[in-house]
């Protein structure tokens, strides 16, 4: 018997496919703090582990009965009013978050700024090749999410989780990057890759597509306001899209690249 729960244990360990970052980039800033908070503040109590996922308990408003699978942090039960509607609760990213410090400790580096804003390094110089590759792959992950609705209507909320999630991981890209010409190329880029998807099939209908859009021109705006002497670059290089007008700026009331 005593075997088994050493095998049961040892398998969760090893299991755990999730980190801090790939919790904070599905649930977004507002929910992985909520989360975060209740983690911090030593709510989540008495982890058990087995072969499918861990559960604990977890104090809120009342102690809630709270479980997360091994494999993906989205999927688990919370008996609060939330989790009873099989909506991911914050009890549940709290757990997410002490699973994480407790079986993969070398994996909770959180990211350090706001995944759901545009963020630019600060940092004037030239990009290494190195930099760019792994920016470009970063984005290639990003893209991945970024599908064609094809589903039944059960699933466009599920889809549109993807979308935000795939949303993510390209600003996150584009955060590492210095500013300089080649980085700028590797945003103007991806906006066109955009504008690709958003002519063949992407169902936009919450907006997530045209405001990354946005938010890439705010990088580039960042960009400037971090090197004025960019702007001409980009104002070279930006091309007009066939769904967004990149000309006007995304409305841009103050400091548009595009005049």
């Amino acid at each position: 018997m005593r075997n088994k729960l050493f095998l049961a244990q040892l398998n969760a360990r090893s299991l755990v496919l999730y980190t801090i970052p790939d919790i904070q980039l599905g649930v977004g800033d507002s929910e992985f703090n909520k989360g975060l908070k209740l983690y911090e503040k030593g709510a989540v109590k008495k982890i058990s582990d087995s072969f499918s996922g861990f559960r604990a308990i977890v104090s809120g408003t009342h102690e809630y009965h709270v479980g997360v699978s091994i494999e993906a942090y989205d999927r688990g039960i919370c008996d609060c009013y939330v989790g009873q509607k099989n909506e991911l609760c914050k009890h549940m990213i709290a757990l997410a978050i002490a699973v994480v410090y407790k079986y993969r400790p070398k994996d909770t580096e959180s990211i350090k700024h706001p995944v759901d804003q545009a963020v630019c390094s600060g940092i004037v110089r030239d990009a290494t090749q190195n930099e760019l590759d792994k920016a470009k792959s970063e984005i290639n992950k990003g893209m991945s999410f970024l599908k064609r609705f094809s589903g039944p209507s059960s699933k466009w909320f599920q889809y549109q989780d993807s979308l935000v999630r795939g949303s993510r991981f390209i600003l996150l890209a584009l955060s590492k990057l210095p500013v300089c010409e080649k980085s700028v190329m590797i945003c103007i880029n991806t906006l066109k890759r955009l504008d690709r998807k958003a002519c063949g099939g992407i169902d936009d209908s919450d907006g997530t597509i045209g405001d990354l859009m946005l938010k890439l021109v705010e990088v580039l705006n960042l960009f400037v306001s971090f090197d004025p002497n960019i702007k001409p670059f980009i104002k070279k290089k930006l091309p007009k899209g066939q769904i967004f007008d990149w000309e006007s700026g995304f409305g841009l009331k103050s400091g548009d690249i595009i005049n």
